[in-house]
């Protein structure tokens, strides 16, 4: 799809409106200090411009000052941040079992 963004503008809608699905959920809870980062997870952002220019558009414009950075890691590295996290008792997120459940 992100192919054929540039030359079909059914493609580009449906990625613009994923963009915007994208901004409302990092609106929904990002903090809004001038120190806040959203960072773009995820392989749907390999496909590059096609995604990432509106959705930096959209931060943009939902939450402006917020730095937009490229993930650190890809999803094992996450995944072994948060094991991390849990085994010296400094996990930072929720603890919510629907999200996040240890065994």
């Amino acid at each position: 799809m992100g192919r054929c963004a540039a030359e079909d503008p059914i493609a580009e809608a449906i990625l613009r409106t994923a963009a915007r699905h994208v901004a409302e959920a990092a609106e929904a809870v990002c903090p809004r200090l001038e120190s806040s980062e959203v960072a773009l997870t995820g392989g749907l952002f390999r496909m590059g411009a096609p995604l990432l220019a509106p959705v930096r558009e959209e931060l943009a414009a939902r939450l402006p000052g917020v730095r937009v950075t490229e993930a650190a890691g890809d999803p094992l590295d996450g995944a072994l941040c948060v094991a991390a996290a849990l085994a010296a008792d400094e996990l930072r997120l929720p603890r919510d079992p629907a999200l996040l459940s240890v065994v």
